[in-house]
């Protein structure tokens, strides 16, 4: 944004140093690139963000200005003789799309001479990079410099002569409709344009550029002065589409709802005073300004805190009334009630008072400390566990997904919970892009499930994902039930995922004991799938992918999958450090084979050996299960590796073949196993 400093003049009383106001803008927020002479004036490139439309202008610098430098603002107070004819017997003004413009306004005036502008106003434009057109354009494009509200005139003649009756309408463009704009190039309308219209055409493209047909030519006699608030999002959508402008760029970041008759009234004075005519009495207007004021409170204690140094209350009640804030302190002086201008769109709540009063009192003046005060929070035992989860998960060789919340029904269905609710088990959204994924995932396992598949698809074969996440149901009787879970997906060897469960379990407390009992379960194979116990609780299943269900997502092989509950995991994880000296003497380790009937699973072995609790057994883990020859059809052999070490000294092979003869004998009584040799 360039600000010509003798235009700036006009509303800072008093000289104005350009290296000075620099700085004072670059401090406040409002950085100052550029500092050039152009002819006899010096013009500074502020740049403006996003947030700050209100400095789109050389009033709007001014004020801002004034109160960083503690001067004087002169505000523009326009106005202008009117005739006694009103202007709402000339044209009408209707408003069919208020979403997208809540207010516009149009004046008249008659009889104006189109001609070259001043001296002083051409001069002004050339300065900031405008080209003078005539003394109608120029007016439009000074008053949106000057005040930020963009204008535009048209031609009232030929905007409004047509069949219908004289009037404005501003409505969404119909699709496919033509408009060619001032700059010579015609442009395809969507229904999501604002377009202003007289009775039968588009007139002009709302907020971005005017019409070629109707604009202000050597020939125009009468003028339409257009000036109104258009909805940002859909002057961006256009400008977008169309041509980027002045007038779109301002939009785009809010208008003060008070500024459209302001400016208005300014321009027509400047019409009549550089083009003559008569201004006709009276706005016609459709829709309203929408303003309320926003009342804001600023708790002192608030400023201290966010900004870590205690100001005056002088001090503070003196920056906030520099910005226009008109603050009252309250009885106890603990507060300070403000009420926001109606320009400064971008301060709406507590916080944005409190940059407010470090702008303006300077933030050199907010001291930096040699020593810091920390508050640091206690680690949260729940964020611990769920990273402890994650980075078994990782270690397991899992990577994480974020799979969508929502799923297809026929998919849903295959993992419903036993207690779902038979007639109505499945939450659905009212509004999805896709309505065959319209139900809320029962379970984590079918968005993993599609994931494996894109993999698949995508050449990876081996993909091993997990998720943590919610899922939904409706359990009998019609309550929504939500239940964090994590879900894993991806190998085909069942031992592996066991083991990657009971790696997750062992690190969230290694004391409890991990066990797997058969059970069906929705969406797992029938005689593939078990419930997980931890510590004697149920808190979740593993398995393999049901057939059926692994066909008719399309998977190449049927997946092991396991999904457990989250909330159990984190009510039971220890994250108190179990320490113990590391061991002195070396282990034994011994090789136990034991043939046993198919029927018996290794949960029974894994007990047994728990039972027996041989002296100096320090760990028992699952090797290989084998069938075939020399074994008796209907029986198996399980291996385990059975680790021994002794804390005071190194064991004997007498020592360790006692342990390892107790467990034999003890398997041959209970579960009639023999040993293989």
């Amino acid at each position: 944004m360039k600000i010509a400093l003798k235009w700036l003049a006009d509303y800072l009383p008093g000289p104005l140093d350009a290296q000075a106001a620099a700085d004072a803008l670059t401090h406040g927020g409002l950085p100052v690139e550029v500092i050039e002479t152009v002819a006899d004036d010096t013009v500074i490139d502020v740049e403006v963000t996003s947030n700050r439309g209100d400095c789109l202008s050389h009033v709007g610098v001014a004020r801002e200005l004034a109160a960083l430098l503690n001067r004087p603002f002169k505000d523009v107070m326009p106005a202008c003789a009117e005739i006694a004819a009103p202007a709402s017997a000339e044209v009408a003004v209707r408003i069919e799309a208020a979403d997208l413009c809540p207010h516009y306004t149009a004046r008249l005036i008659k009889g104006v001479k189109i001609g070259p502008s001043p001296a002083w106003m051409q001069k002004r434009l050339e300065a900031i990079g405008l080209r003078s057109i005539n003394n109608v354009v120029d007016v439009t494009n000074y008053v949106m410099f000057e005040l930020g509200q963009p204008l535009h005139a048209f031609d009232y003649d030929v905007a409004c002569g047509g069949t219908g009756g004289k009037q404005i309408v501003v409505r969404r463009a119909t699709a496919g409709e033509k408009l060619t704009t001032i700059d010579g190039k015609e442009a395809t309308l969507q229904p999501d344009y604002l377009a202003i219209c007289n009775a039968t055409t588009p007139i002009a493209l709302a907020g971005v550029m005017g019409g070629l047909h109707s604009e202000v030519s050597a020939k125009t006699v009468n003028i339409l002065l257009e000036s109104a608030r258009f909805d940002p999002l859909a002057v961006r959508k256009a400008a977008r589409a169309i041509v980027r402008s002045d007038s779109s760029y301002r939009f785009e970041r809010g208008i003060d709802p008070l500024l459209p008759e302001k400016a208005s009234l300014r321009a027509a004075q400047l019409i009549v005073e550089t083009a003559g005519g008569q201004l006709l009495s009276g706005v016609v207007s459709a829709g309203a300004t929408g303003h309320t004021p926003k009342n804001l409170t600023l708790r002192l204690a608030r400023l201290k805190q966010v900004l870590g140094v205690e100001f005056p209350v002088e001090q503070v009640m003196e920056a906030l009334s520099r910005l226009g804030l008109a603050p009252v302190l309250s009885a106890s002086k603990a507060e300070v009630a403000v009420i926001v201008p109606s320009y400064r769109l971008d301060i709406n709540i507590e916080v944005d008072l409190v940059e407010e009063v470090a702008r303006i009192i300077g933030y050199d003046k907010v001291p930096v400390r040699d020593e810091i005060s920390l508050r640091i929070a206690p680690p949260d035992p729940k964020a611990r566990s769920i990273e402890i989860i994650r980075d078994a998960m990782v270690a397991g060789g899992y990577f994480e997904a974020v799979t969508v919340g929502f799923v297809a029904d026929n998919l849903a269905t295959d993992f419903l919970p036993p207690d779902a609710d038979k007639s109505n088990p499945l939450p659905k959204a009212s509004v999805v892009t896709r309505k065959e994924n319209a139900a809320l995932r029962p379970s984590i396992l079918p968005g993993l499930l599609e994931s494996l598949r894109r993999n698949e698809n995508a050449g990876v074969r081996d993909a091993r994902l997990f998720e943590i996440g919610s899922a939904f149901h409706y359990a009998t009787g019609g309550k929504l039930v939500e239940q964090q879970k994590l879900g894993l997906v991806g190998s085909t060897d069942l031992r592996e995922v066991r083991g990657v469960v009971e790696a997750i379990l062992g690190k969230l407390d290694a004391n409890r004991e991990v066990k797997v009992v058969p059970e069906p379960r929705a969406g797992y194979g029938r005689g593939a799938s078990g419930r997980v116990e931890w510590g004697g609780k149920a808190i979740g299943h593993l398995g393999k992918l049901d057939k059926a269900v692994a066909d008719k997502l399309g998977l190449r092989e049927r997946p092991c999958i396991a999904e457990l509950e989250v909330l159990p995991l984190l009510a039971g994880a220890q994250h108190v450090p179990q320490l113990k000296p590391l061991p002195q003497f070396p282990p034994a380790e011994r090789d136990l084979s034991l043939v046993v009937s198919e029927s018996v699973r290794y949960e029974a072995v894994e007990s047994l050996v728990k039972a027996v609790n041989p002296p100096n057994l320090e760990s028992a883990s699952f090797v290989t299960t084998y069938r075939g020859k020399p074994l008796e059809k209907g029986t198996k052999s399980v291996t385990l590796k059975l680790i021994f070490r002794s804390p005071t000294g190194t064991l004997t092979s007498d020592q360790v073949e006692q342990a390892v003869s107790a467990v034999v004998e003890k398997a041959k009584a209970e579960l009639g196993a023999t040993l293989r040799v």
